[in-house]
């Protein structure tokens, strides 16, 4: 969601809350929080879950915590990135 220095998700959620989103920032056997943030959002579709999104990345660059997943996931919907279905 950044590109030509301009990043999206810090302009529309706010610099001091990105920084408390802990996927961002997060360390994995073969990625980190970028590569992570950028592969959770590719997977979002409508049908699959936080826990599919987590699966399906986590075999990609290593495990990572439901939790932080669902937390950005949080942060996305919060700026009407995606949307939350019940």
């Amino acid at each position: 969601m950044s590109a030509f220095g301009y990043d999206y998700f810090t302009d529309h959620y706010g610099a001091d809350r990105e920084r408390a989103v802990r996927l961002l920032h997060y360390q994995g056997l073969r990625g980190a929080g970028g590569e992570y943030a950028y592969e959770v959002l590719n997977l979002v579709n409508g049908r699959r879950t936080a826990q599919d999104i987590r699966d399906a990345v986590s075999s990609t660059y290593g495990p990572i915590p439901l939790a932080l997943v669902v937390e950005y996931l949080r942060a996305l919907a919060s700026i009407r990135i995606i949307e939350v279905l019940k």
